[in-house]
């Protein structure tokens, strides 16, 4: 059963972020009553795991133990909770289906699925930047957003309004969470190169000594044949 919890609450994590801009947007009544009735039904997928896995399990202080993300992302993203609206993005840490993730980023595939979400939160980040704060337009936000993202900050635009430090602390985390993986990632490689180039250098000792050990022992072989063709009637 945890392992359906785990594909439902990292669909449910990623479908979040699309859902909290969205609502941080401003939209017409109408999509925001749909938006908030799919926020609604996303935290009801965490708070279905945390009941129904406590529920089932024979030691529940001890399931809480191992997931304790999992009910603080229960309880500080319920959508009840007026002014937290980006602290939804919370959910993006639920633990053990990300962790299933993260063992990945540094693969190829990986790699490109961390980009892919770094490109979708400069996107969507430059958007929301431009309708939370006041006088910015969109190419603004944007353009703030890759500054942003890549922690360059040139300070030519900064947040002012409580929504839009938020949302640039989130940015800002995403930007150096992908540098940290690009770079664990360029240290992998040269890391498994090394080894490799070591394993197969040992390999080639190995034969070599061998080889050696058989051509002395062939020698020690041919010299007792030797000594013994001399001996008289060794014939």
């Amino acid at each position: 059963m945890q392992s359906i919890f785990d594909v439902a609450t990292v669909a449910a994590a990623i479908l979040t972020l699309p859902v909290v801009v969205g609502l941080a947007l401003d939209p017409p009544a109408g999509v925001e009553t749909a938006l908030e009735i799919v926020n609604w039904g996303l935290w009801g997928v965490f708070a279905a795991e945390l009941s129904t896995m406590v529920a089932v399990s024979s030691d529940r202080a001890g399931w809480l133990r191992r997931h304790p993300v999992t009910p603080a992302v229960v309880l500080v993203t319920l959508p009840a909770f007026a002014g937290l609206e980006l602290f939804r993005l919370v959910r993006l840490l639920r633990g053990r289906g990300a962790r299933r993730i993260a063992d990945g980023v540094t693969s190829a595939e990986g790699l490109r699925n961390v980009a892919l979400l770094a490109l979708l939160t400069v996107a969507l980040g430059g958007l929301a930047f431009a309708r939370v704060e006041p006088g910015i337009k969109v190419g603004d936000g944007l353009y703030w957003a890759v500054t942003t993202v890549t922690t360059t900050g040139y300070g030519d635009i900064v947040p002012t309004t409580s929504a839009g430090k938020a949302l640039a602390v989130f940015v800002m985390l995403v930007g150096a969470a992908f540098l940290a993986i690009l770079t664990g990632a360029i240290a992998q490689r040269f890391v498994g190169r090394w080894r490799g180039g070591a394993s197969n250098a040992s390999a080639t000792a190995g034969e070599d000594a061998v080889l050696a050990k058989l051509e002395e022992l062939g020698e020690r072989l041919a010299a007792l044949e030797r000594a013994v063709t001399r001996r008289p009637g060794g014939r």
